[in-house]
């Protein structure tokens, strides 16, 4: 697990009002250096799925589902395991989550938000082009859900793609109704969380 300190935050230019909410960035992980169990499952028609939870900050534990077409995943600081996660390509296919989860931490030490890259591909031009897609997650304590998707930002598309991402995780998740149905959306038509806002930049939530 691995902690941004404030100064450090300062340096990498994240903004007053990210630090007035975020006092801290930790790292967790999803592959040998995390701590995980993972389990491959095959159905009645011989399809394979892996199954795979990973220790997360503060009491939360990271859920996927990796299949054929893609990997889902949640968060939840439950021992609740058998619940459906979101689907994490909106851009593309066969894709998967990225070994690295960022949680945005509050002044009082709980997280309130995850920061998670997708990878996918695309084939508009015909051949497979690789698309990222950063994933803001709010985390929902006794409620039901206890996580769900805030926002999407296209990595592959806008610069500076993580700073805009923490901004949205830390403007956004602490309010953010999980019922509402639609996810904000940064891409090159709003490359910035401002424009997204202002263009009412969104897609229907799965």
């Amino acid at each position: 697990m691995k902690r941004m300190s404030l100064a450090a935050g300062l340096a990498a230019g994240v903004g007053l009002g990210a630090i007035a909410m975020a006092q801290d960035a930790v790292y967790t992980y999803t592959d040998e250096r995390g701590s995980c169990s993972g389990q491959l499952l095959t159905s009645e028609d011989e399809r394979a799925s892996y199954v795979q939870a990973c220790d997360g900050v503060g009491g939360w534990t990271w859920y996927s589902v990796s299949g054929e077409h893609g990997q889902s995943s949640r968060f939840s600081d439950r021992q609740d395991p058998d619940v459906g996660g979101q689907y994490g390509g909106y851009i593309g296919n066969f894709g998967e989550y990225h070994t690295v989860i960022e949680w945005r931490v509050g002044l009082a030490g709980a997280p309130y938000a995850t920061i998670h890259r997708y990878v996918s591909a695309t084939f508009e031009t015909g051949d497979a082009e690789r698309q990222e897609t950063l994933i803001v997650t709010t985390l929902r304590s006794g409620e039901t859900p206890t996580s769900c998707h805030v926002g999407y930002v296209d990595a592959t598309a806008v610069p500076n793609a993580n700073a805009i991402a923490r901004e949205m995780a830390d403007r956004l998740a602490p309010d953010f109704d999980c019922a509402r149905g639609e996810i904000w959306v940064v891409d090159a038509a709003s490359p910035g969380l401002d424009a997204a806002l202002e263009n009412g930049s969104t897609r229907r939530a799965y």
